[in-house]
């Protein structure tokens, strides 16, 4: 007497498609900023509805990302800190990239 079980076919499916799709994903990859800290993400974890809210009503002039890279460090921390649940502008983006990664890992 056997048992049919449909469910590890299943199972068996997603696996593999997961399996793919993180080797693709394998290596060093550049993703947008606008992907990463999406509207969902912001309004969920900082003051602000979107990443250009947040540049707008940021104390700093971004205009250009020249202009944001030359935002001393410290600075972007402590505006982060007081406008975001996280400690550091690395901290967000370290949290947001592993969200971005496991929802295209179809987690």
């Amino acid at each position: 007497m056997g048992v049919k079980l449909n469910g590890f076919d299943d199972l068996n499916k997603r696996l593999k498609a997961m399996s793919n799709k993180a080797n693709e994903l394998n290596g060093t990859h550049q993703i947008e900023l606008g992907k990463l800290l999406n509207e969902s993400f912001m309004q969920a974890n900082t003051d602000f509805d979107s990443l250009d809210d947040m540049f707008e009503k940021s104390p700093f002039d971004i205009q250009t990302s020249d202009d944001f890279e030359a935002i001393p460090k410290g600075q972007l921390d402590e505006f982060i800190s007081n406008h975001s649940k996280f400690s550091s502008w690395n901290t967000m983006l370290e949290t947001a990239s592993k969200k971005w990664f496991a929802k295209q890992l179809g987690f």
